[in-house]
C-alpha cells in the first residue's frame, strides 16, 4: 500500500487577544468565517495540540495546527532514477512534470513527498530531506539530495562557488550563434500580464522590480529545422535564468508556456484550455530544459553527477 502524507499548516500566534475563529478568518481570508467555523467544529483545527474552540481567546505564542481534508492532486511523472549515492548525498535524475517541493495543488505528488514515503525505486523512506538543488516542475535532470543539514550547507556553498559547474541542455527556437556570453540583469516589470515573468538585459530600467545580476555561457551543440540545441553553463543561480535570458535574446525555449513564442498560451494553460494550435506551437508538452551536470569540490574531493538528456528533447532536432 502506498503511504501518503497529511498536509498540515502551523502558525504561531503573535497578535494575541482574538478568538480562534476571528484570528483564522482575519489572517487566512481564503476561507470565510463560516467556513472556518465548519473546520473548527470538524476537529481539523488544533490549538497547542488540543481541539480548538471557536470562542477560545488566543494567547501569545499559541500554536495553531490546521489539518485540511486531502484534495485530489494532478497526476505527475513518478519515474525518478538514482544516478549515484555517497555517504552524504543522493543524486537523482528527476523527470519532467514532477514538482520538487509542495506548492499550490501539489503535496504528495512531489519529489519531496516521494522521498519521505519511500516511493523512489531503490531508496528507503527518508525522514530528513535536504534538497540542495531544485528544478522547476517541467525541467528534468540532476537534483542533489543531502542526507544531513551539515552536508546540505556545505554542498550548497560548494555548488554556488565559482569553481563549481552547473550545465544544462536546452532546445530553443531559432538559429543561435556558436558561442554567446550573456551577462547582465534579470528583473520583473510592473503591470506585466504574467507577474512572475522576468526580463533580461544589459541595464535594468528605472522601474525594474528586484533586478539581479545574471551570467550564462551558451554553446551551440546542433542546429536543424529552425531549432538549436544548446549547452548552458550557469555562473549565477537566478530564478528562470536560462529561460528568461534566452527569451529576451529572441530565442525562446521550445515548449515553454511562459517564455515561449506566445505568453497567452500560459494563461490558457492555467485555465486548462490549451488548443491544438497551442500544442503545435509548443512542440512539446514540457519546456525543453534539462539539468545535465552538477560538479563541485566537497571535502577535498571532486564530485560530478550527470543525467543523460531525454530523447524527447534531442529527437526534435534530429527530425
Amino acid at each position: 500500500m502506498i503511504r501518503m502524507l497529511t498536509r498540515t499548516s502551523k502558525t504561531i500566534v503573535k497578535t494575541p487577544g482574538k478568538t480562534v475563529l476571528d484570528y483564522l478568518a482575519d489572517r487566512f481570508t481564503y476561507r470565510s468565517s463560516s467556513g472556518w467555523l465548519d473546520e473548527i467544529k470538524a476537529g481539523r483545527v488544533l490549538v497547542n495540540d488540543s481541539p480548538a474552540n471557536p470562542s477560545q481567546i488566543l494567547e501569545l505564542d499559541d500554536a495553531i495546527n490546521y489539518n485540511p481534508i486531502p484534495k485530489p492532486e494532478p497526476e505527475v511523472n513518478p519515474n525518478v532514477a538514482v544516478i549515484d549515492e555517497t555517504d552524504d548525498f543522493i543524486a537523482l535524475d528527476k523527470p519532467p512534470n514532477l514538482p520538487c517541493h509542495p506548492a499550490g495543488c501539489f503535496f504528495n505528488n512531489t519529489l519531496w513527498a516521494m522521498l519521505k514515503t519511500g516511493r523512489v525505486k531503490g531508496l528507503d523512506p527518508m525522514d530528513n530531506i535536504h534538497l540542495v538543488s531544485r528544478l522547476d516542475r517541467e525541467t528534468s535532470g540532476v537534483v542533489l539530495v543531502a542526507k544531513s543539514p551539515k552536508a546540505a550547507k556545505l554542498a550548497s556553498d560548494a555548488i554556488n562557488a565559482s569553481t563549481a559547474t552547473r550545465e544544462y541542455v536546452v532546445l530553443i527556437e531559432g538559429v543561435f550563434p556558436d558561442h554567446l556570453e550573456a551577462e547582465g540583469f534579470l528583473w520583473t516589470s510592473p503591470n506585466q500580464t504574467i507577474h512572475k515573468k522576468r526580463q533580461f538585459g544589459a541595464i535594468p530600467p528605472a522601474n525594474a522590480i528586484n533586478p539581479e545580476s545574471a551570467k550564462t555561457t551558451f554553446e551551440t551543440i546542433a542546429r536543424n529545422n529552425g531549432l538549436s540545441l544548446l549547452s548552458a553553463t550557469l555562473h549565477t543561480g537566478r530564478t528562470h535564468q536560462i529561460r528568461a535570458t534566452l527569451a529576451s535574446l529572441g530565442f525562446p525555449v521550445v515548449g515553454d508556456k511562459i517564455y515561449g513564442l506566445d505568453e497567452t498560451i500560459f494563461l490558457r494553460f492555467i485555465d486548462d484550455a490549451l488548443t491544438q494550435q497551442d500544442q503545435d506551437k509548443l512542440k512539446l508538452d514540457r519546456q525543453a530544459l534539462h539539468a545535465k551536470k552538477i560538479a563541485f569540490s566537497y571535502n577535498q574531493k571532486q564530485m560530478e553527477f550527470i543525467a543523460n538528456t531525454p530523447d524527447e528533447i534531442t529527437n526534435l532536432i534530429r527530425k
